[in-house]
């Protein structure tokens, strides 16, 4: 285990800027893109679109959030908490209110008002990341 959290840590600031990208572009390219697809093909395309980005998005979320609670206990600085809390609030903002709104549109089908809910609170997740990374990067 130790090996794996000296790679994590290592490799920190490259992980910490994957997720910032990553969370960028659903920001500013794919949940913009939810308003586009017609009701029909949206039932389709939007449980293909969750099963595939989470190929991406829980290994590197799973990477951070091991990687900030043992800095914690390892290094235990100011500069670690704050990264802490700032991937626990990302955290929190996704699994409390993103997915739930994964799950009403894949249930319910397309919602205008479901999407404008996950682009505007995805707007705190990719701060939560921003911050996540400034601190990587003062880390480095």
């Amino acid at each position: 285990m130790i090996i794996v959290l000296e790679f994590l840590h290592e490799h920190a600031l490259s992980i910490d800027f994957a997720m910032f990208i990553l969370i960028g572009l659903v920001q500013v390219i794919v949940y913009p893109v939810f308003r586009e697809i017609p009701p029909d093909r949206f039932a389709k395309w939007h449980p293909r679109y969750c099963n595939q980005i989470g190929w991406f998005v829980l290994p590197l979320m799973i990477a951070q959030l091991l990687d900030s609670v043992s800095n914690c206990f390892f290094i235990a600085d100011d500069l670690s908490w704050g990264r802490l809390l700032c991937v626990l609030f990302a955290w929190a903002v996704t699994f409390l209110i993103s997915a739930p709104c994964h799950r009403r549109l894949a249930r319910d089908g397309k919602t205008d008002a479901v999407v404008d809910r996950l682009i505007r609170t995805n707007l705190w997740r990719l701060v939560a990341w921003a911050g996540v990374l400034v601190i990587s990067w003062l880390q480095y």
